[in-house]
């Protein structure tokens, strides 16, 4: 059995308490060395449970017995489809369903599975004391990347209500997955926040857990088994030894591999009659990003293209504010133009200005048959540029806030004329430790 699991007599309102083991010392007595050799083990026994607190489970556990809800995409004609129901023989739950593409956006939408369920409230147990949660499940078909999500009477604003959410990668392996409170972001309706209190100081007032399909994700069908959720410490369980979440060195932002997709379009001045194209399409393993920047009339300069991601308002990517910066994985395949820009978001920015107020760095990237990896820092973008030229009018490098609460990446094609091919591998954030000789570091 997993050292997650705890028995009802384990329970947290059913633990030993130091005065029951103080007076059972009493009635052994110090000449019963192997009655006190029995307590001993029963101490340590107790003080591993006593870091751990079992939130759900589907074996019939009056405390740990709570109702779900399968709730699907509600917006923009979602057709995203799933069910959930308990396997009482196998004592585990069963959530399975499809991602569908919405219509009207063009993307895949989501669904979730929700305890006590949508817009309901339970009083879960108290989780200080905790280092983080441990949900053991598989997926034994279809898509593999999903979150686990919390909610707390605390994380409201106004009008608005908050949810925690951290990723995981699932396989068909049952397994423990151990997520650090680190790990979890504040978001609402998908969009990161930055009013909610840290989750370390919510932990006695979870009001609903959910897991859900990776947003933005992949579209596709899924089965996923749970059998249980706990909040405990990543020293007791061998099995959550190795976190699925990013290492230190470097976190995935963007890739065509599946590890973190996105869904990426192009966009070109529409500003004074601008007459620059561009495209952007997915080839194998790389996104290719091309067109041609031409003189806009009316102004007598180059104008520009943009490849980004997502709206802001569905993107969602990690907290990037322990790396040192950007390290693009890029190959320039075509075209005269060598010099580039790469820029991004964050949820403090009103989505609809995201394009003219991101954080933006300069980068070259000389014509070459191979990928090449940039390193941009952080120091060399300011969110303070010239809207023509895209030159910095001041150096206002991003603060932590903004780097943990990305919502957008762009690559821009401006202020050059000409011709252009890049081929996009990824765009990851990452520790100056990680960058190998080979990196061009642009300042």
């Amino acid at each position: 059995a997993s050292p997650w699991h705890l028995p009802p007599w384990r329970s947290p309102e059913k633990r030993l308490t130091a005065p029951l083991l103080r007076a059972m010392w009493a009635v052994i007595g110090v000449g019963r060395a192997p009655c006190l050799l029995s307590l001993l083990a029963l101490l340590v026994a107790c003080a591993s449970a006593a870091s751990s607190v079992s939130i759900a489970t589907f074996d019939g556990t009056n405390a740990t017995t709570w109702p779900w809800q399968a709730v699907n995409d509600p917006v923009m004609g979602g057709q995203s489809t799933s069910h959930f129901k308990v396997d009482a023989d196998r004592k585990l739950g069963i959530w399975d369903g499809e991602v569908k593409i919405v219509p009207f956006l063009h993307a895949p939408g989501f669904c979730n599975v929700m305890s006590p369920g949508l817009h309901k409230k339970a009083n879960f147990p108290n989780l200080s004391g905790t280092s983080g949660l441990v949900a053991r499940l598989r997926a034994t078909a279809g898509l593999t990347k999903f979150d686990v999500m919390l909610m707390t009477r605390g994380a409201r604003h106004l009008l608005q209500e908050g949810a925690y959410v951290a990723n995981i990668t699932l396989s068909s392996e049952m397994a423990d997955h151990f997520v650090p409170w680190s790990a979890f972001v504040c978001t609402h309706y998908g969009q990161r926040v930055n009013w909610c209190p840290d989750l370390t100081t919510q932990l006695a007032q979870v009001d609903s857990v959910s897991f859900g399909t990776a947003f933005p994700g992949t579209a596709g069908k899924f089965h996923v088994e749970i059998e249980s959720l706990v909040a405990g410490k990543s020293r007791q369980s061998p099995a959550a030894a190795a976190p699925t979440v990013p290492s230190q060195a470097e976190v995935e932002m963007a890739d065509f591999g599946g590890s973190a997709p996105h869904q990426w379009h192009s966009e070109n001045d529409p500003v004074m009659g601008g007459q620059s194209s561009s495209s952007f399409a997915v080839g194998d393993g790389f996104g290719i990003y091309k067109g041609s920047c031409r003189i806009v009339p009316k102004l007598s300069a180059p104008g520009f293209t943009i490849a980004m991601t997502e709206t802001p308002l569905k993107g969602h990517f990690p907290d990037v504010s322990s790396m040192d910066g950007l390290l693009l994985g890029l190959r320039n395949a075509g075209g005269n133009i060598t010099s580039f820009k790469v820029a991004f978001c964050d949820s403090r920015i009103n989505w609809w200005r995201c394009q003219f107020q991101t954080f933006k760095a300069d980068f070259d990237l000389p014509a070459s048959a191979d990928f090449k990896e940039v390193f941009v820092p952080w120091f060399a973008f300011s969110d303070k540029w010239d809207a023509s030229t895209g030159k910095h009018t001041a150096e206002e490098p991003p603060t932590a806030s903004s780097l943990r609460s990305v919502t957008q990446l762009q690559l821009w094609t401006e202020g050059v004329l000409g011709d252009f091919e890049v081929h996009v591998k990824y765009i990851k954030a990452v520790k100056r430790s990680k960058m190998v000789a080979q990196l061009q570091m642009l300042v």
